[in-house]
């Protein structure tokens, strides 16, 4: 039968494929068996011995090392319990090559590998011998280098026990105050034990043997004796001790500000020897200066009071304290500018504006004959109907201004640009003509 997604029935049936996905996952199950068992040493060549201790100290796990020599030779394989108060039976796979070098002789002993206390099967030499066989058993070394060994490891394990603390007990015992006080401070601890050795040395060299009192106990006395006649003087002493005591530390560099300070005071001192007639010559220029700042030392407090007021209404108007930023409200108009001219002027059907005709055919340009022409201001103090906008009233009437003509006109003439422009029949302006156009 052919496989539901293949249309022409040439595929696998699916038989065939169950078949084969059987066949893939014994495969992979047996690589990956094989792979563990390869990394547990089943395919590798061993020399299987046992131990036979009576102590294996706080317990021997599986893998430990097995050394001869300090050499690494073998692992322990399994730890097999005594029975009815028989000894411990402890498997070992040795190395081949290692074996033959081993000789029978051997006794085995448990010890701690390294600092954190990780026990191993150290295989102490006894002598010559015959190569250590596989199905050998090896006795526990009883020695007195072994007892030594076990008793002293006794002792510290009954010490670490009285100075330490339970799991259940909150406070923090002996040794874990000391390892939290000297954990990664090894030089620090070092340098200190070599202080307190040097101390100890200068005391003992301090103390008497005939029975006397020493002279660390005089010293002791004359202090308590200073203390109960003057505690302050005592406490000044005791202050002044960390001053001083920084200056020992960083006497390297107080040295060297003392020497930079002096080589800076003797390059000031040869500058100020060499430039005597600047500094002369500065100091009198410097005169009308501070006269001048003493002629205006009564406007200071106005200026302050000023700045004072500014920086008050910046705050106030424009300063953003949540945001520390400035925000001003500013409102700017743009208007474009067009100069009026003749294109501009108003038509209605075939009627025009009259300036369509008198007005400026485009914008002036400046420089030229028809730009425009730059007209003095107004005096602003001159008075309204002065000498000035008489005159120019009389340029654009054609005669003499009245009083009534001086009143009107006057506030168009100040700060204006007036033109007169002729009529285009060429006619004269004036006026008692009633023609001409001021614009």
């Amino acid at each position: 039968m052919a496989i539901v997604f293949e249309s022409d029935g040439r595929g696998l049936t699916t038989t065939k494929l169950v078949v084969r996905g059987v066949a893939f996952l014994v495969v992979a199950a047996a690589l990956v068996a094989a792979g563990f068992a390869r990394s547990q040493g089943a395919f590798e060549p061993r020399v299987r011995v046992t131990a036979i201790m009576a102590d294996v100290g706080d317990g021997l796990p599986t893998k430990s090392d097995v050394k001869y020599r300090g050499v690494l030779v073998g692992t322990v394989v399994e730890v097999e319990p005594s029975t009815g108060g028989g000894p411990n039976r402890v498997r070992i796979d040795l190395e081949p090559d290692d074996a033959s070098g081993i000789p029978a002789t051997v006794t085995a002993r448990v010890v701690p590998s390294n600092v954190f206390a990780v026990p191993s099967i150290q295989l102490v030499d006894n002598g010559a011998g015959p190569p250590l066989a596989a199905g050998a058993e090896i006795a526990e070394d009883r020695s007195l280098a072994t007892v030594q060994l076990q008793t002293s490891l006794t002792a510290l394990s009954r010490i670490a026990a009285a100075a330490g603390r339970s799991a259940g007990d909150p406070t923090v015992g002996i040794l874990e105050t000391v390892q939290r006080a000297t954990s990664g401070r090894g030089p620090e601890a070092v340098r200190a034990g070599a202080q307190l050795e040097r101390i100890v040395r200068a005391f003992s060299e301090l103390t008497t043997p005939d029975g006397t009192d020493s002279t660390l106990a005089e010293l002791s006395g004359a202090l308590e004796g200073l203390r109960a006649s003057a505690p302050d003087l005592l406490a000044a002493v005791n202050h002044a001790v960390v001053p001083m005591q920084s200056m020992a530390a960083q006497r390297a560099r107080f040295a060297e500000l003392v020497s930079g300070g002096l080589v800076t005071t003797t390059t000031v001192g040869t500058a100020l020897t060499n430039r005597t007639d600047t500094i002369l010559d500065m100091t009198s220029k410097m005169a009308p200066v501070l006269d001048v700042l003493a002629a205006g030392s009564q406007n200071f407090v106005q200026m302050t009071t000023s700045q004072r007021n500014i920086s008050e209404k910046f705050s106030a108007e424009f300063w953003r304290a949540d945001t520390q930023s400035a925000t001003g409200k500013i409102i700017i108009e743009l208007t474009p500018h067009k100069q009026y001219s003749r294109a501009d002027c108003p038509r209605y059907g075939q009627l025009a504006a009259p300036s369509c005709v008198t007005g400026p055919e485009g914008p002036a340009v400046l420089g030229t004959a028809d730009g425009p022409t730059t007209v003095p201001a107004a005096d602003v103090d001159e008075p309204i109907g002065g000498a000035t906008e008489r005159v120019r009233i009389g340029e654009i009437l054609g005669r003499a201004p009245d009083a009534l003509s001086t009143v009107l006109l006057s506030p168009l003439v100040r700060g204006n640009d007036v033109r007169i422009t002729p009529t285009p029949d060429g006619a004269p302006t004036g006026g008692e003509q009633g023609v001409g156009e001021p614009r």
